[in-house]
């Protein structure tokens, strides 16, 4: 008895398989990639940098050589931090108190600042509430602080950091944090 013949191809093979090979080139194209921005010697503004990872992140800066200024609405905790980021590393940061919910606030303490070349939006809250036994005020509060407070950010900063990314030949950056709060169940 004669071997069966291997089975033709499909000539949809072809038409099935592009799509596939496509998806893998563009995967591999708009992968993540990681990027250095260079900061010694850079001006760095992070907002909520009184606490927390804002002020982890100026500390850090500090310690690679940036000129540092950090942003947030209580005068008297600014002024610790910068005591603990001077004593930490022996830099002074600027700081500024404002209310990242007052553009004008906001614009003006980006205006005294100078410059920037790394702007860090890290400010926020958050009501550990399920959203229906929210106030809408309490809604309206966190809308106010965490998305309007980073367009007032940069809206205030960006401006003048394509006018110095354009002088100084380096990048400009803007990051913004964010919270998975909400996600944690009760």
């Amino acid at each position: 008895m004669a071997p069966s013949p291997l089975p033709m191809a499909s000539p949809l093979l072809p038409l099935l398989m592009a799509p596939v090979a496509f998806a893998a080139v563009l995967a591999f194209i708009v992968r993540p990639r990681s990027v250095r921005i260079p900061i010694k010697g850079r001006h760095v503004f992070i907002s909520g940098g009184s606490s927390g990872i804002g002020l982890a992140l100026a500390r850090l800066a500090a310690t690679e050589g940036a000129r540092v200024s950090i942003l947030a609405r209580s005068a008297v905790r600014l002024q610790e931090a910068r005591d603990a980021i001077r004593l930490a590393t022996g830099v002074d940061v600027a700081i500024f108190s404002a209310d990242v919910r007052d553009a004008d606030a906001v614009a003006n303490a980006v205006e005294e600042a100078g410059p920037v070349d790394v702007l860090v939006c890290n400010h926020g809250v958050f009501t550990p509430q399920e959203l229906e036994k929210q106030d809408l005020e309490e809604v309206r509060f966190m809308v106010e602080i965490n998305l309007m407070g980073i367009f007032h950010l940069i809206k205030a900063a960006l401006p003048a950091m394509k006018q110095r990314a354009k002088a100084t030949g380096l990048p400009a950056s803007i990051a913004i944090m964010s919270s998975q709060a909400g996600q944690v169940p009760p």
